[in-house]
């Protein structure tokens, strides 16, 4: 009951900020927040798919709906991944090809995993140590959440460089930190979820602190990312004063 809760809760934190970019996006005119909207949306809808049924069908009968749910949360990754791409490298061409890379180790990820699932009886091939299918899978959910973090923090480095002399908007400085700290936030997850993988691989236990701790690495960046696109007044006063600040330090 507490994973169908937090699946609840972190599906429910996707679709509230996924319809405010999506919102945001058609009132402004820009493809980005709508982009990464629906990223959000498919996000909150793969984590309904798995959480609703978990609450109410067997370990057995739960296997489509969870596969289903794996399916919608590599496709919005991959949009994610495009959405990364469009905000910091929309004319590098490696951005592309690491776009299509993040879509190539997800697809050749879950059928690899489902190819070596139907030969052990489990057709959805899901976590094995003896699955190598599985670790090219986690690298396309960990390449764009990766990207994100990286550019973030070089671009919030190059930034406060500029902010400290009055040559850049501390607010923008800021929102480049916001997305290295989302990323990082996103890259925590994964390596919770490996982690508990790999414990309930060895024990067969899924405990509810390892439900609480990866709904909390995966809620967390939701919230930075409302920060980033809706950040309170109070809060722009803030990082403006700190930027007042570091400039009368000089």
């Amino acid at each position: 009951m507490i994973a169908s809760i937090t699946d609840a809760l972190v599906g429910l934190a996707y679709l509230i900020v996924g319809i405010r970019l999506i919102r945001l996006g058609r009132s402004t005119g820009q493809l980005p927040e709508r982009v990464l909207g629906a990223s959000f949306l498919i996000w909150a809808a793969s984590y309904f798919i798995y959480g609703v049924p978990n609450a109410f069908l067997g370990e057995s009968e739960i296997v489509p709906y969870s596969f289903v749910s794996r399916i919608a949360l590599h496709t919005g990754t991959v949009i994610f991944a495009c959405f990364v791409r469009g905000v910091f490298r929309p004319e590098e061409r490696w951005g592309s090809w690491l776009v299509l890379g993040t879509a190539a180790c997800l697809l050749t990820g879950v059928i690899g995993s489902v190819s070596l699932g139907l030969s052990l009886g489990d057709w959805e091939g899901g976590f094995s140590l003896t699955n190598p299918w599985y670790w090219v899978e986690r690298i396309g959910v960990a390449a764009p959440l990766v990207w994100m973090a990286t550019e973030g923090l070089i671009q919030h480095r190059r930034a406060r460089r500029r902010a400290r002399l009055g040559l850049a908007d501390p607010r923008i400085c800021n929102r480049y930190w916001l997305w290295g700290l989302a990323g990082l936030l996103w890259v925590l997850l994964e390596f919770a979820i490996i982690a508990t993988n790999l414990r309930n691989y060895a024990t067969l236990e899924w405990t509810s602190s390892m439900t609480i701790t990866i709904g909390s690495f995966a809620i967390l960046p939701v919230g930075v990312i409302w920060l980033i696109f809706f950040p309170p007044a109070s809060y722009l006063r803030w990082v403006e004063e700190r930027a007042a600040a570091a400039q009368l330090e000089i």
